[in-house]
């Protein structure tokens, strides 16, 4: 068997132009743009000369593209490349001593698997795979072309620097594979790259701008409820600014599924947080807008919103004292006037009932018509206490107002049945005239009362409403404050690197 032909294979790197995708649509796929040349060298026995003999020539140079001279079958595996061998066919030269050295340039295209997990910040490792098509080892014997005392690697003495990417490092390796078919080893060279993402570009143009949209959704929960349309507004606008983000970010990431850009992450997050606070913005204006007349607040719905959540969140509401099982609304001190009549007592209940009639003869007395009104003893007018009357409870709540003013209706109308019977002595048409006028008078003065009194709760109701609504606001920017900053710390905490 003949001594196999030793082949050094050198590759020396021009420029890395990019990576594009593969056209047959295999979004993991992509293509390795590089501009270079690689130099292949051999002894050639047949092809030795003596100078002196040829006029002290000492180089030939044959046309590659005509095949005067044997050309080695080295090409490139994992090519892209619509022709497969995309170099170009270069001279030939051959000195007198039978070496050849044939440097064919070209701008390789090899397919290679991306890994898009830390997108934009993510290292990338591609290779350049080379060997004969035809010829085993021991016809072919492909070694590398290494400088003593150093690791084998591409050639970087010419690399021109690219915008887009880092080169790390560039390291070669030579294998032997051995197929079923042939017990030869079949000899290739890999050239690799590591190369790193410069992140300068994404940095200022997609994740500094994403930031501050995302961030910019918290001062919709610190604007003011009472204007809908500017507070949904604002959370619309930012939430099509992060899918209008998203969408760019798609443009730029390949379509595979085998791992999904850490950045497309993070947006779809954003685009989730953000959708959710408009929702909650929705529900906030909603609190805010309710109206007493057709929404009635429950007590756990008061509980949680009014008191606990207020306490939780030390909000702080005007004119009430918050305390953590319930908000106590301070006003000006009614002695006994708001007071529950089942709460304060009997004594104090018959007080008021010996109130009235002081009250009455304060009003009477002044005029010798009702002289003899309110000289009518109580027995008469029938405001005796029952016996058992205090011992039994009332049936409903009363305060001591109310339980007064039930106390003056009763008088006032005993009152007039007594002076309407003819048959009375203490008949007085007089009397019963100006009693009726009364009676009526208090009629509207009570109505007016109950309107006022009616409005005076449904404004309170509203009141209520609006600090609940508040402080669900308060608790929706403390939740999505927390979200965002998570967030962002995991997206600039996972990848290796932040900046290239």
């Amino acid at each position: 068997m003949a001594a196999a032909a030793h082949w050094i294979l050198a590759l020396c790197l021009l420029l890395c132009i990019g990576l594009a995708e593969n056209s047959k649509g295999e979004g993991d796929l992509y293509r390795d743009l590089l501009a270079n040349y690689s130099s292949l060298i051999w002894f050639d026995y047949r092809l030795k000369w003596k100078p002196e003999n040829y006029e002290d020539i000492t180089s030939l140079r044959f046309s590659g593209a005509d095949n005067i001279i044997f050309q080695p079958d080295v090409y490139l595996y994992n090519s892209a490349d619509k022709s497969f061998d995309s170099t170009y066919k270069s001279n030939l030269v051959v000195y007198h001593t039978g070496e050849v050295n044939w440097i064919p340039p070209g701008i390789f295209r090899a397919s290679c698997r991306l890994d898009v997990t830390y997108f934009p910040f993510d290292d990338q490792s591609c290779y350049l795979k080379f060997g004969s098509w035809t010829y085993h080892g021991f016809a072919l014997d492909l070694q590398l072309d290494v400088d003593p005392g150093s690791e084998p690697s591409m050639d970087l003495s010419t690399y021109i620097p690219n915008g887009e990417w880092l080169l790390k490092s560039a390291p070669a390796v030579r294998d032997e594979h051995y197929y079923k078919c042939c017990p030869e080893p079949y000899p290739t060279v890999k050239f690799y790259l590591n190369i790193r993402r410069r992140t300068v570009f994404y940095l200022f143009n997609l994740i500094l701008p994403s930031l501050l949209i995302s961030t910019m959704t918290l001062l919709g929960f610190c604007l003011p409820a009472h204007d809908m349309a500017e507070k949904i507004g604002f959370q619309t606008t930012i939430l099509l600014s992060v899918c209008f983000f998203l969408t760019i970010v798609s443009e730029m990431t390949p379509p595979t599924s085998d791992a999904i850009p850490l950045v497309a992450v993070f947006f779809s997050t954003q685009t989730v947080i953000v959708a959710i606070s408009t929702a909650f913005t929705i529900v906030v204006l909603n609190l805010r807008y309710r109206q007493p007349t057709n929404h009635k607040m429950g007590k756990l719905f008061h509980k949680v919103f009014l008191v606990w959540l207020p306490w939780l969140l030390l909000m702080r509401r005007p004119e009430y004292k918050q305390l953590k099982t319930k908000a106590i609304k301070i006003k000006e001190k009614q002695i006994l006037e708001d007071e529950c009549v089942q709460c304060i007592g009997i004594d104090v209940l018959e007080e008021g009932e010996a109130y009235v009639f002081k009250a009455a003869q304060q009003i009477f007395q002044p005029d010798p018509l009702f002289a003899k009104v309110y000289s009518m003893p109580a027995n008469k007018l029938g405001l005796e206490r029952k016996v058992g009357e205090g011992i039994f409870p009332i049936k409903r709540c009363m305060t001591v107002k109310e339980k007064r003013g039930h106390q003056y209706e009763r008088y006032v109308q005993k009152c007039i049945d007594i002076l309407s019977d003819p048959s009375s002595p203490d008949y007085d048409e007089a009397a019963l005239v100006i009693l009726n006028y009364y009676k009526r008078i208090h009629g509207r003065l009570k109505y007016i009362r109950d309107r006022l009194k009616l409005e005076e709760q449904r404004e309170d109701m509203r009141d209520d409403y609006r600090f609940a609504s508040m402080a669900l606001d308060r608790l929706c920017l403390i939740m999505f404050s927390f979200f965002i900053s998570m967030c962002i710390i995991v997206v600039f905490i996972s990848p290796p690197y932040l900046y290239a």
